[in-house]
């Protein structure tokens, strides 16, 4: 489908940030798409490999799916077949997860149909399209059989399937599509992920701790003892410094948040408000790492705070996206305190800012599956994420761990917080400078400066 490119100029799929996905402007095709689109518009009703029959809101049919051969590492295609039951005038995308069912992992599928030169806005009263998806499944997929789970959505909207198409259909908005066999990857050792990086959270009495003050100043101490973590940049963000730092004492968790950023802004008041739509940083925790009861709390330059407990995993739970996120944002982080010190002038376009930094206080007991807090050694599930917005427009990401595509709630790819009693004794830094250091006093050594004396050196007496 050669004319891709020239499309992609014209429409720009959605980013999904955080909870929410932003919605792009509707297509327009150009003469030349409509004239390669029609080779995907069928005469005839086709006979797919794998017949659905699935009927979403009784405006689209998806008939069923050819699927190549799969194996990791390798290319395949998946060819959905659509049946428009009445005109459509909104674009709805189409999302596909592949699922292994031997152990968890998904690879996301997620498309605009006809690769994005036919959305289903131009689609009238029975019309059928071939969907042609090329993929590569990812090389570490699971060997075994894969499952796929397809549906239609726009933003936090939906479509549900209205007809019992499968004994297995859960209560969703999605089909169950085929199983098919992937074959594991060939040509030597399957390639490895990028390792989930792990931070070591000091467990500090509360006593040696000493009072703490929220207010995003950090000039308590303790702030000086603890390690660093660094958010990375993803997509084509540039590299924005974003440094977090943590411990926990036997009641709370303690956080301290350092975001560079030369234009703070936020006009969201309430909390709950939908914080990632703007300036934010995220922070998302799973004690025990299931993906279920697990937490999110926000904040952004404001101090405005969203925060939420989803039983299960956005996008698994009973109802549509936006009530999954309603109703996990009705609870609240009892206890919870934060401040942010802006170093710089939120909201006002004509200054240079120079960064904002968070301080928050989360109560242990407070925090879904925490008890009585952690003990030395154990581990929790947690990834980081920050939005940065220079202009209104436009959006850098960062986030700790590897960025997911499509879905912030990938539990799987999160990274660790490691709690210890005490921090491993750390190598000290060689640098240059410190090489040139070690390199003068060895040359002093060898080589010492003489030394000046106010009065001259007594005479050796002549032998007799």
């Amino acid at each position: 489908m050669k004319h891709a490119k020239l499309f992609a100029i014209t429409f720009v799929t959605g980013l999904v940030f955080g909870c929410q996905e932003v919605e792009q402007p509707k297509t327009v095709l150009t003469q030349e798409q409509w004239t390669e689109v029609q080779k995907f518009i069928l005469k005839e009703e086709p006979k797919p490999q794998h017949a659905i029959g699935a009927n979403f809101d009784n405006k689209i049919e998806l008939i069923g799916v050819d699927i190549t051969e799969t194996q990791a590492g390798k290319p395949a295609t998946f060819t959905w077949y659509w049946k428009a039951l009445t005109d459509i005038k909104d674009d709805w995308k189409v999302f596909v997860h592949f699922d292994s069912s031997k152990k968890p992992f998904r690879q996301n599928l997620d498309h605009v149909p006809v690769d994005g030169m036919f959305p289903t806005g131009h689609w009238k009263k029975g019309q059928i399209i071939k969907d042609v998806q090329k993929v590569t499944v990812q090389r570490g997929f699971p060997a075994g059989k894969g499952v796929t789970y397809v549906g239609l959505y726009k933003g936090n909207a939906r479509m549900n399937v209205v007809n019992e198409v499968s004994k297995t259909q859960e209560a969703q908005p999605r089909v169950i599509g085929p199983t098919v066999d992937v074959k594991g990857a060939s040509g030597g050792a399957v390639q490895k992920e990028e390792p989930k990086p792990l931070y070591q959270v000091r467990i500090i009495p509360a006593d040696k701790a000493g009072e703490m003050k929220i207010d995003g100043k950090l000039e308590e101490k303790v702030w000086t003892t603890v390690p660093t973590l660094r958010l990375k940049p993803f997509g084509s963000s540039p590299a924005t410094a974003t440094m977090i730092r943590v411990f926990v004492t036997e009641t709370d968790l303690y956080l301290a948040g350092e975001l560079a950023d030369r234009h703070m802004w936020g006009t969201l008041k309430n909390r709950d408000d939908s914080t990632w739509t703007e300036e934010v940083l995220e922070l998302f925790l799973d004690v025990d790492g299931d993906g279920n009861d697990y937490m999110e709390l926000q904040i952004t330059p404001n101090n405005v705070i969203f925060d939420a407990n989803f039983k299960k995993r956005l996008g698994r739970g009973q109802g549509t996206r936006q009530e999954q996120i309603d109703a996990a944002k009705a609870w609240n982080l009892d206890g919870l305190e934060t401040a942010v010190d802006a170093i710089g002038t939120v909201n006002k376009d004509d200054d240079v800012d120079t960064k904002w930094v968070v301080e928050m206080k989360i109560p242990l007991k407070s925090i879904p599956g925490a008890g009585e807090g952690p003990k030395n050694g154990d581990t929790w599930a947690v990834n980081l994420y920050r939005f940065d917005r220079p202009e209104k427009n436009k959006t850098h990401a960062y986030a700790w761990s590897t960025a997911p595509r499509g879905d912030f709630h990938q539990v799987d790819k999160f990274g660790e917080f490691k709690f210890v009693d005490k921090l491993p004794m750390r190598r000290p830094q060689i640098t240059p400078d410190v090489v040139k250091e070690i390199q003068r006093n060895i040359d002093q050594r060898i080589k010492p400066q003489p030394t000046k004396v106010d009065q001259p050196a007594p005479k050796t007496p002549k032998a007799p």
